[in-house]
């Protein structure tokens, strides 16, 4: 039991972010070894500070757990899920190809923007931002890979939320964001 709670998160029961990087590194390692494709998403709730300002943090605490849920409806038994922090999930997808995964990140967000959550008299519709990247015999660490997934995501909500955005270390958006944070 002491085991299950410093590795997991209390509220969700997901791999806490500690426990998840551990995933993360054996998975670039294989990547390394075995020449095999993963990809890394970052899953971000979009607005999820009015749900916490209107209805409370009791409220906000039940969104995580039932957003927990669906995403975890929509994973084989390959898929490492992670909640780090906040409003933040990581998903790490072993043995699958770039366009494999964003279909699947397509999957879990067009399932959440079906899903709507409902506190007392309040109801809220759901959207997610998700950066991808792929793990693959190139990815230099796990700390890079967490970068350019959390970057990704970054440019996802900054080209208007609710999508899936790639990493590629061509594209304008990241050059015009890692300018930015330099």
């Amino acid at each position: 039991e002491m085991n299950y709670q410093t590795s997991h998160d209390t509220l969700t029961g997901l791999l806490n972010r500690r426990e998840f990087e551990k995933q993360l590194i054996r998975t670039i390692k294989e990547a390394h070894s075995q020449h095999s494709h993963h990809a890394l998403c970052f899953i971000d709730i979009d607005q999820f500070k009015i749900i916490n300002d209107t209805c409370g943090y009791l409220a906000g605490d039940e969104l995580l757990r039932q957003v927990s849920n669906l995403i975890r409806d929509k994973l084989n038994s390959r898929d490492t899920l992670a909640r780090p922090g906040g409003d933040e999930f990581l998903l790490l997808m072993e043995q699958r190809s770039l366009g494999q995964a964003q279909h699947n990140a397509h999957q879990i967000m067009l399932s959440l923007k079906k899903f709507r959550f409902r506190w007392q008299d309040h109801s809220f519709p759901i959207k997610v931002s998700i950066g991808l990247t792929t793990i693959d015999k190139t990815t230099e660490s796990a700390t890079e890979a967490l970068k350019q997934v959390d970057t990704a995501c970054y440019n996802a909500k900054d080209a208007g939320r609710n999508r899936v955005h790639i990493y590629r270390e061509d594209d304008e958006l990241q050059v015009a964001h890692k300018g930015y944070i330099q």
